[in-house]
């Protein structure tokens, strides 16, 4: 087996290697001193007896726990070089398994390791006497729990960046990872169960193979079973916590930034249990929500923000509904011309800025743009939400607008029609495909007035009714004229003009 450490992850790898061997060491350790200076004198003398062989089996065992750890590795390594160049990403699914699986294979490692570490010190000290062999079990099995455990929590930290490349965003479902249930009742073993029941079995006398592990003074043994279960639940709790906190955390956070608005709030995917699926469910959400407001802003735009919340909120059944409305018409004079002596692409920024001027005008005073028509702008006043009085409304956009276009496309370069009355506004179309729309007398009246106004150029023309529905003082900005009637009408229509603005003789 080529030992190569993978990737570009080489201190992650290291660490992962040496934190295994140093947590089982001091594991280790730990159970001599408790043996040699904690436990009854058998035991002590065992345990000096037995410096060596310890010592041997200790080293044996960390090479034996870093060669397995390079094992368990190799076929990402393997993989690695022979695609390199490759993101972790895009790793095969059984390399992917062997990455999220580490820390449970590493943990199933160190269990074998101190199993037949355990073997040869169990044995030895059976030899001499029963007794001291169950107790030098009792105390192995205590450092190996320990160290397996840690050994777990451990590589789950350390691991975490290589699992951040390989989830890439998802959960492996079919690779076993210790429950969130599972992790806290393992530190809750690993820090208070196995040293309290150390504890209990040394001062309860219970008489473990004749006593022979029972010291004439408790108190060292007792005190430090007690730091044990301080270190180890510290650490154990620590481990744990931010296996457990970590992923909560990042979620808490990016909901406080959907709250503030921002959709685009996602999280990294680094843990394989029910937090790793609440981190891809949330940011699943997050995307469908952030596509979802795009979609209600592209269809706000196509059909006017008022509109787009009406539809949300009550739906969009087909037909309509009588309401009084007020209609402003706008349309370019001599577009054929223009596009006839103009690129596409000069003509396309005309248009624009014309278009432009228009919306920003009708937002400005409430109303909404309903149509483009090629080089002509229908905006409604009234509907889909009423606001004040819709004919003072149009009439003051009018005003505004004119000499805008007026800079754009020069003084007789647009005519502007307004007109007021009952008409019916809604849903027409089928239920594949419909739009927003209002029909009825004001809007061809005012279509009428728009042509009116193109042959009157740079004037714009308003109904006797829509200025009689308006306020006094928008009233007071207007003229009233001649009485005409527009083509398709029969009865007449009064005129009114913009006070100081009179038609230009062709």
């Amino acid at each position: 087996m080529r030992l190569t450490v993978p990737f570009r992850n080489r201190a992650v790898w290291a660490a992962l290697i040496s934190g295994t061997a140093l947590s089982n060491v001091a594991g280790a350790i730990f159970i001599y001193l408790l043996m040699r200076f904690a436990l009854s004198s058998a035991v002590n003398e065992l345990a000096t007896r037995s410096a060596e062989v310890f010592v041997a089996v200790v080293v044996i065992a960390a090479v034996a726990l870093m060669a397995g750890t390079l094992w368990l590795v190799e076929p990402v390594a393997r993989w690695q070089r022979e695609n390199p160049g490759q993101q972790s990403a895009r790793h095969p699914e059984h390399v992917r398994s062997r990455i999220v699986s580490l820390p449970i294979r590493q943990t199933l490692l160190t269990a074998s390791v101190w199993t037949i570490a355990a073997a040869v010190v169990v044995v030895r000290a059976a030899n001499e006497s029963p007794g001291l062999g169950a107790v030098t079990l009792l105390c192995v099995l205590l450092g190996g729990v320990a160290s397996s455990t840690l050994t777990y929590f451990e590589a789950e930290r350390i691991l975490r960046p290589i699992t951040i490349q390989v989830l890439d965003g998802a959960v492996l479902a079919r690779v076993y990872t210790p429950t969130v249930r599972t992790r806290i009742i393992t530190a809750w073993v690993l820090g208070t169960a196995l040293p309290i029941l150390g504890i209990l079995l040394v001062a309860a006398d219970i008489g473990i193979a004749g006593n022979v592990g029972q010291p004439a003074d408790i108190r060292p043994a007792i005190i430090s079973l007690s730091v044990a279960a301080l270190a180890f639940g510290a650490i154990a709790t620590w481990l744990a916590s931010g296996a457990i906190g970590d992923p909560v955390d990042s979620l808490q956070q990016a909901v406080q930034r959907v709250q503030r608005g921002d959709l685009g709030a996602q999280v990294t995917v680094y843990d394989t249990s029910e937090l790793g699926q609440l981190q891809v469910g949330f940011n699943a959400m997050t995307r469908s929500l952030a596509e979802q407001q795009r979609m209600q802003d592209l269809f706000g735009r196509y059909v006017g923000e008022d509109v787009a919340r009406q539809a949300l909120q009550h739906g969009t059944n087909l037909g309509g509904e009588e309401r009084q409305v007020a209609v402003l018409f706008v349309d370019l004079v001599g577009s054929t011309t223009i596009t006839d002596s103009s690129s596409p692409q000069d003509v396309v920024r005309l248009l624009n800025r014309f278009f432009e001027a228009v919306i920003t005008v009708v937002d400005k005073h409430g109303g909404f743009v309903n149509k483009f028509q090629g080089d002509a702008t229908l905006a409604v006043f009234g509907v889909p939400v009423p606001r004040g009085n819709s004919c003072t409304a149009a009439l003051a956009a009018a005003r505004e607008l004119h000499p805008l276009l007026v800079q754009i496309v020069g003084p007789a370069g647009a005519g502007i029609g307004i007109s007021a009355g009952p008409a019916i506004a809604g849903h027409v179309g089928s239920a594949d495909r419909f739009e927003y729309t209002v029909i009825g007398t004001p809007v061809n009246e005012a279509a009428r007035l728009t042509e009116l106004a193109k042959d009157e150029p740079g004037v714009t023309l308003a109904s006797e009714t829509v200025l009689a529905l308006a306020d006094p003082a928008e009233q007071a900005h207007w003229v009233l004229g001649e009485s005409v009637t527009l083509r398709g009408r029969t009865a007449p229509t009064r005129l009114a003009r913009p006070a100081g603005l009179t038609p230009t003789p062709h």
